[in-house]
């Protein structure tokens, strides 16, 4: 061999060198990957660790040694995870295992050896730990271990929750579109096993129209508790639901957790209540509130289109006789007749256009879309015919009719308030005429409603302000001319009208509730002023029927005989044959209650009744008082027939006999001839106030 010198170094050294270069190198590259392999492994929350082809410890971070602490002495490089498993199973690491040890080993290392899916694992020290496994290229094994022991407590917290809650809970999950699990109040609430639910898909448990909505809803965080699901229970029908829904994450997946409120019945008994707030309970009708929306909606309709010269009709109905029914056989018996009027009346009824309701008592309506006024009138007019047919309950046949008012618009207006009304008015007019028939609206019954209004409202400032006096008729003895006593007769000075009789405001009174009030200050007023009258002169005074249906009457005269110091026996009451029609026994005890006071009851207007003989009898009158009527025709026989044989029956009853309205001289003279005993009219004397009757004028001559 040839001897170089050192500088001397050929190609061949030099190749060496780099070579020698390029592994050290690579030893550094290499120590720098798995530096930062090791960096980047310890920097992971988890577990993580790195087997060779053979199962053999190559790389493990501190969390993995942390996790199984128990075992950490066994780990190092080129040691076997079976020996290490093995020898922890002998020291008892693996709770699971402890009784079927080899079964458990050989199911390790199963999953050691063909990894895939993610298992659990129980340690010693009550941990859990999730183990995920891959194979990597050269056969070895790369493991990460994440303890999951909190997220499995709260998953026993939830299922422990989920299960025992009475309330029904679904677990969904949003990618499958499926129940993932149900607890049992679930299982109730739809029909179904818990078993039959899981993995049933959610559109299953939704109404057809609903699933577009309600997949939304799944896949989202909601708590609506206005909004109501219709769903489908196992044997189809309908439950009505308020569904929360909260998403979460569940054995490491995303899922939904739904709460299912039942309110179905709610929802029902809302229904009802919806419906008891809109129709009458007995017959099933439309009521007042419902008459009016109807009536409302179909004016708008009226008003929002070009309705082809179409109109809106309300017809106010109302039952004729039927408050003497209800008198006369009870509530029950009224309640059957307006059960079966309804259903005469909704037989008539168009289904379509029209809405037929009850307003209250034995008030009903019509209201109905036409093109013409025939329509209504057609429905109206039959109502009249099948309500004058008789009624039959309990074998007892019964009649009653009905009274129509009809208001049209655009006709009368537009205004539901004023189409109501209207309607009213036209029924009001109608009974005031003529029972049975139907009356439609005229402006000119508004122009009396607002004068009768404006009298109202005239009549209660009367009553308050003292506008009413009363003034007194004079009754004579007719065999001697002599005064023997005076009827009381209300007037109302009014401001602007002057003196106005009882006959143009009574009436009114009556029907505002106000006659007690008035009857009352007359009876005192007249029981106060004839007290200071002289000697025997009596006072009579007039009673209204509604005093005695009132039932406080007796106290009334009670009351004013106290006040006044009037002996009882110098006090007449009279009534008219209206008090005594209901034959009721109330009015009877009343009459006989009175009369045992000493006070005087005369039948006034006697004569042109149905009944009076009857009443007579029954009843403990002390005066008849012959009607104006017949003492106004005398002239005619017939009349002077009637007059003699009315004094010839008082006579046998042993009571007085009046005639009223004597204005001719021939007059008094024929009465006086056939033994009538005491007169009264303008012949006579015409009511007066008090400060003007004889006596006090012969009173102020005294003391003058």
């Amino acid at each position: 061999m040839e001897d170089r010198s050192p500088g001397q170094r050929g190609a061949g050294d030099n190749r060496a060198d780099a070579a020698l270069d390029a592994l050290a190198r690579a030893e550094q590259a290499a120590d720098l990957a798995e530096t930062r392999l090791r960096e980047a492994i310890e920097a992971m929350p988890h577990g993580v660790v790195f087997l060779d082809a053979e199962g053999r410890y190559i790389l493990w971070n501190r969390q993995y040694a942390e996790t199984y602490h128990r075992s950490a002495d066994l780990f190092h490089v080129g040691a076997k995870l079976a020996d290490t498993l093995r020898q922890g199973v002998e020291r008892g690491d693996y709770p699971e295992a402890i009784g079927r040890e080899e079964d458990w080993f050989t199911e390790r290392l199963s999953l050691l050896d063909n990894p895939g899916e993610r298992h659990e694992q129980l340690l010693a020290d009550g941990r859990c730990i999730m183990i995920e496994e891959r194979k990597t290229a050269d056969g070895g094994t790369i493991g990460l271990r994440v303890d999951i022991t909190e997220m499995k407590a709260r998953e026993e917290s939830f299922r422990l929750l989920f299960d025992s809650n009475p309330v029904p809970l679904l677990v969904y999950d949003p990618v499958e579109e499926c129940i993932r699990s149900a607890n049992a109040a679930a299982a109730e609430h739809f029909g179904y096993s818990a078993r039959e639910l899981t993995g049933m898909a959610a559109e299953r448990l939704f109404a057809t129209d609903e699933w577009p909505d309600a997949r939304r809803l799944l896949a989202s965080s909601c708590s609506d508790k206005d909004r109501f699901w219709r769903q489908i229970a196992r044997d189809w029908s309908e439950i009505e639901s308020v569904l929360f829904t909260r998403q979460s994450v569940l054995d490491g997946r995303l899922a939904t957790i739904v709460s299912v409120f039942d309110v179905t019945e709610r929802r029902k008994a809302e229904a009802r209540i919806a419906h008891m707030a809109k129709h009458d309970e007995l017959t099933g009708l439309a009521n007042r509130a419902h008459c009016r929306e109807g009536l409302q909606e179909m004016l708008s309709g009226l008003r929002g289109v070009d309705n082809g010269g179409g109109t809106v009709a309300i017809a106010m109905i109302d039952l004729d006789n039927f408050k003497q029914i209800n008198d006369s056989y009870g509530h029950h018996v009224g309640d059957i007749v307006l059960a079966e009027a309804a259903r005469r009346m909704r037989a008539l009824v168009p289904k379509q256009g029209a809405l037929l309701c009850r307003l209250g008592g034995d008030e009903f309506a019509v209201v109905c879309q036409a093109k013409t006024h025939e329509k209504i009138d057609l429905i109206a007019r039959s109502i009249i015919t099948v309500m004058a047919e008789p009624f039959t309950v309990a074998g007892t046949t019964l009649h009653i009719g009905a009274t129509i008012g009809v208001a049209m618009a655009p006709q009368d207006g537009t205004d539901a308030n004023h189409l109501l009304r209207y309607a009213d008015l036209a029924l009001y007019c109608a009974k005031s005429e003529k029972r049975g028939t139907l009356r439609r609206f005229e402006p000119e019954m508004d122009a009396a409603a607002q004068e009768k209004a404006r009298m109202e409202n005239d009549l209660r400032r009367a009553v308050r302000q003292g506008e009413l006096i009363v003034h007194y008729q004079p009754l004579i003895d007719l065999p001697t001319a002599e005064i023997v006593g005076y009827e009381a007769l209300l007037r109302w000075n009014h401001p602007e009208r002057g003196m106005l009789y009882p006959d143009s405001f009574i009436p009114l009174a009556e029907e505002i509730g106000m006659i007690d009030v008035i009857g009352q200050y007359v009876l005192q007023a007249a029981c106060r002023e004839a007290a200071s009258w002289p000697g025997a002169i009596k006072l009579a005074v007039n009673a209204s029927p509604l005093q005695f249906r009132g039932g406080n009457l007796l106290n009334i005269i009670l009351q004013a005989l106290a006040m006044s110091g009037l002996e009882p026996s110098r006090l007449e009451i009279e009534i008219t044959e209206a008090v005594l029609m209901d034959r009721s026994p109330a009015i009877a005890g009343l009459l006989e209650s009175i009369r045992k006071l000493g006070v005087g009851i005369s039948m006034d207007d006697f004569g042109t009744g149905y009944s009076s003989l009857s009443y007579l009898l029954s009843y403990p009158f002390t005066k008849i008082k012959i009607d104006k009527s017949f003492i106004m025709g005398l002239r005619e026989p017939n009349s002077k027939a009637v007059v003699s044989a009315i004094i010839g029956l008082g006579q046998s009853l042993g009571m007085m006999v009046t005639a009223e309205g004597i204005e001719e001289p021939e007059h008094m003279e024929y009465l006086r001839g056939i033994g009538c005993g005491q007169g009264q009219g303008y012949l006579i004397g015409r009511a007066i106030p008090s400060d003007q009757l004889p006596h006090e004028e012969e009173r102020r001559r005294d003391v003058a």
